[in-house]
C-alpha cells in the first residue's frame, strides 16, 4: 500500500463547528455523517443557535455515536430570550453529550438583536459556562474587541485559575494574527475554516502559518462557507480535510501534522465521554 495512502487512512480529524440540524441537511443527514466517518472525520460538534436548534443537536448526538452537541443563544437570535430562557439551556447542558455552550457571542454586522441585548445575553450564556464548567463557542462579527473586553471579564472571576486556562473557541475568528495571540493568551483556541482556502484570506492564511498549532482547531460552520474549490456549495464536514490540506501548504509540514495537533486540541477542550 502506498504509503500517502496510509497516512490519510489511519489520520483523524474533528470538524468543531457545523450546523447539521439545518434544512440543507434534512434529506441526507445519515449520508453527509458516514462520508464524514469515512473520510477521517472523527467527531463533529453541532452547535445550536435557538432553544429548538440545541435540542435538535442534541437529538442528533443522541442518534450518531460520532456527534456531540453544544447549546446556547446565538446573538442574532437574542430576540428569542425570554426569562425562562437560562433555566432551558441550563437543563439541555446537563445533557452528556453536550460538550459547549454555544454558539454565543455579538454579532454588529447585522440588525437582527440591540447591541445591549447582545451583550446582556452574551454575559449570562458566560456565567452558565462557567457553573457547569463547560468551555463556551464564540461568534463575532464586527465585534472582536467588544469580544475580547467581555472574555477579558468573564475570566477575571475567581472560577479561573489561571487566565490562560484552556476555556472555548472563538469560532471562524475574524481578527488578524495580532488579536489571535490576545485570544489565545485568554485561552481561547481559534477556529480555521473555509474562507482560509480563498484566495485574498490574508488575515487567515497569515494565522494559519504563524499561530502555534497548540491553538488552532478547525471546523466547517456547514452548511455554510465551502472551502475552495467548493466555494458558494453546501459546506459539508468531510471538507475539514481540505482546510487541514491547506493549513499543511502554507505551514510547509505534512496533514497528518496538522490533524495530530489540531485533533489533541479539540480533545483536551472537549474531553469527551468515551
Amino acid at each position: 500500500m502506498d504509503f500517502q495512502l496510509q497516512v490519510l487512512i489511519n489520520m483523524q480529524l474533528i470538524d468543531t463547528h457545523c450546523h447539521l440540524y439545518m434544512e440543507q441537511f434534512d434529506l441526507d443527514v445519515d449520508e453527509v455523517i458516514t462520508n464524514a466517518t469515512s473520510k477521517n472525520i472523527s467527531k463533529i460538534v453541532v452547535p445550536g443557535v435557538d432553544i429548538i436548534s440545541s435540542q435538535r443537536a442534541i437529538t442528533l448526538a443522541e442518534k450518531y455515536s460520532n456527534v456531540f452537541a453544544a447549546v446556547g443563544i446565538h446573538p442574532n437570535e437574542g430576540n428569542k430570550w425570554e426569562k425562562c430562557t437560562f433555566t432551558e439551556i441550563s437543563e439541555l447542558a446537563n445533557h452528556p453529550k453536550v460538550v459547549a455552550i454555544g454558539e454565543i457571542g455579538l454579532d454588529f454586522h447585522w440588525d437582527d438583536c440591540p447591541k445591549n441585548l447582545q451583550q446582556e445575553i452574551f454575559e449570562k450564556q458566560l456565567d452558565l459556562a462557567k457553573i457547569k464548567c463547560l468551555p463556551v463557542i464564540i461568534h463575532s462579527r464586527n465585534s472582536l474587541n467588544n469580544v475580547i473586553i467581555t472574555i477579558q471579564n468573564w475570566k477575571s472571576g475567581s472560577q479561573f485559575n489561571r487566565t490562560k486556562e484552556l476555556s472555548g473557541i472563538l469560532h471562524s475568528f475574524e481578527g488578524d494574527l495580532e488579536s489571535a495571540q490576545v485570544a489565545t493568551d485568554l485561552g481561547f483556541l481559534i477556529g480555521i475554516g473555509g474562507p482560509v482556502t480563498y484566495k485574498n484570506s490574508i488575515d487567515k492564511q497569515n494565522i494559519a502559518e504563524k499561530l502555534d498549532l497548540n491553538w488552532i482547531v478547525l471546523e466547517t460552520d456547514a452548511p455554510f462557507l465551502s472551502p475552495h474549490p467548493f466555494r458558494g456549495k453546501r459546506n459539508k464536514p468531510e471538507y475539514i480535510n481540505l482546510i487541514a490540506e491547506k493549513i499543511a501548504q502554507i505551514r510547509k509540514t505534512q496533514i497528518k501534522l496538522i490533524s495530530q495537533a489540531t485533533t489533541k486540541n479539540a480533545d483536551k477542550l472537549f474531553a469527551w465521554e468515551p
